[in-house]
């Protein structure tokens, strides 16, 4: 491994922080780096990135136009007896991917407050960025942002922002310290791009990757030419040239397809999915499909879906079909022990097991007001098997619900709230993350906004959370990374990032830490995004 461990002294000229320098990625690349050839010229370039002092911040303020020059001057000592501005964007301790887009600061004002000190310390960095503004915000330009991560992954921000009031050329009152705290660049990034269903005029499936400052349209109905007038949840083939998903005409039941990702909606060749197959998944009351990548392939290409037709008696069952199949090529997991229905299916990536939600009430092969609970049962080559509830995901006293496997299958993370409750874009809902083999659950620190944005959670409609495609080591922690939407920030549901930071000792993964979450700023902030899946699609950079 590259990495220095953690609790190395920073002295010297390479860079330190909340974790090692450099790293590997599960599949063998370095953490941030090519994976070609030029992975040696790559990392020489990153570590002489990082030696020595950086001047990736200007060495004088940044000053709004609409502000006198000298405002920088204006701001002395702190007084005491006043209350500062509250940091709401991105909260404190939040962990930034290394290849994030730049972060977007927000802060809460005291009454009659009305200029604003920003000021981020880094400890490789020779200045102090320096903002003086009236206004409550702000954003990084990018190419500081680029470099700064570049140059200091691993290390930490230290943010204060301050307030005062200001009148003609002088300030009246002030200024007052308000946040003072810790952010982190991590020292690996975020693979892959995420794709995400909107209900803001009109379904459509958009989609970034990360690291883009704007989104895409992926799919829509109207490109697909054929009288759909809704998509919804949806998953990647595991190639990422498609997007699977449930859909539906005027108010018909849901049904599944596939369409590229490409912006053209083009349909799957018939390589791909065959006729056969596709008249499999167009059979209605059928959603929620999800792949392995370990059946994904000429010889075993398989998706699984939730499905109630005549021939379950109308009860959601797990059904499996074949994509290249000719003929035949569908049936039902077994799933013995367990005589509710099954909904929410979740593929694992080894291609063993299945993950679903348990349950006597579902609508769309989603949950309702029943008790529900994450079961898991094997796979077994199509056959299923015995069933049984997940530990730690499997309370009696509350939903348990939406489960998804992480990228290496270690852990579930899934949704959870009271039970009684309609469970179906329930506010009280939040996410937890469990071993895969049972355990105690731990609830993702992700789902609480900043303490001063006047929200708290549960009662943010925390929900469906989605595992990067790849986690990463650096020495002995492993970085993953969780995509999940949330009303946080006003009724409409907007889509958020948030860290989990495990180690591994003697062969067992435990889960060190898990981080805030902070905004993703390449949505429209005016749209209903949520149920993001988040794999290698391939989509194409926006127009």
């Amino acid at each position: 491994m590259l990495g220095i461990e953690e609790g190395t002294s920073c002295s010297g000229t390479r860079a330190c922080g909340e974790g090692g320098q450099g790293g590997e990625t599960s599949n063998g690349g370095s953490a941030g780096f090519g994976k070609d050839a030029s992975d040696e010229r790559d990392l020489e370039l990153y570590l002489d990135a990082t030696m020595g002092p950086r001047k990736d911040f200007p060495d004088t303020p940044i000053v709004a136009p609409s502000l006198p020059p000298d405002v920088p001057s204006l701001f002395g000592p702190d007084i005491s007896g006043g209350a500062g501005p509250c940091l709401v964007e991105p909260p404190i301790d939040a962990m930034f991917p290394s290849n994030w887009t730049p972060p977007l600061f927000e802060w809460k004002a005291s009454p009659g407050h009305n200029v604003f000190e920003l000021r981020l310390r880094v400890d490789n960095q020779v200045n102090d960025l320096v903002v003086y503004t009236d206004q409550s915000s702000y954003m990084m330009p990018p190419e500081m942002w680029t470099a700064l991560a570049l140059s200091s992954a691993g290390h930490d921000i230290e943010v204060t922002v301050r307030s005062a009031e200001f009148s003609g050329a002088t300030l009246v009152n002030g200024p007052f310290v308000g946040t003072i705290g810790t952010l982190h660049i991590a020292l690996v990034p975020a693979p892959g791009s995420v794709v995400y269903w909107t209900t803001s005029g009109g379904s459509a499936l958009k989609g970034f990757t990360i690291g883009a400052s704007d989104v895409t349209t992926v799919i829509t109905p109207g490109a697909m030419n054929d009288g759909t007038t809704c998509v919804g949840c949806h998953t990647s083939s595991p190639d990422g040239q498609l997007a699977f998903f449930s859909l539906r005409a005027s108010e018909l039941p849901f049904w599944v397809g596939g369409r590229r990702v490409d912006g053209t909606s083009g349909v799957p060749s018939s390589m791909v999915v065959s006729a056969h197959a596709a008249a499999l998944l167009a059979r209605t009351n059928q959603t929620l499909p999800t792949f392995s990548k370990a059946h994904y392939s000429a010889n075993d290409a398989i998706v699984l879906t939730s499905l109630a037709d005549a021939s379950t008696g109308d009860r959601f069952e797990i059904a499996w079909t074949d994509l290249h199949s000719q003929s035949g090529g569908t049936g039902f997991l077994a799933r013995v022990g367990d005589s509710r229905q099954a909904g929410t299916p979740a593929f694992s990536h080894d291609g063993t097991i299945v993950a679903y939600t348990s349950s006597d009430d579902l609508k769309d092969g989603r949950p309702k007001s029943a008790p529900t609970d994450v079961y898991i049962v094997p796979y077994n080559n199509k056959q299923g098997g015995q069933a049984k509830p997940l530990a730690g995901a499997s309370d009696p006293s509350m939903h348990e619900y939406y489960p998804v496997f992480s990228p290496n299958d270690t852990f579930v993370a899934f949704n959870r709230a009271p039970d009684g409750l309609n469970a179906y874009n329930q506010p009280l809902a939040e996410i937890y993350v469990v071993p895969s083999n049972g355990g105690e659950p731990t609830r993702l620190a992700g789902n609480d906004p900043s303490s001063c944005s006047g929200v708290t959670s549960p009662g943010i409609t925390n929900s469906w959370a989605r595992w990067a495609p790849e986690s990463i080591d650096v020495g002995d922690r492993r970085y993953y990374w969780l995509v999940f939407s949330s009303t946080r920030r006003g009724p409409l549901p907007q889509l958020f990032i948030s860290a989990v930071v495990t180690s591994i000792a003697s062969g067992v993964e435990s889960i060190v830490k898990t981080y805030p979450a902070v905004y993703v700023t390449s949505q429209p902030a005016g749209e209903a995004n949520h149920t993001p899946a988040w794999d290698v699609f391939q989509i194409q950079p926006p127009k």
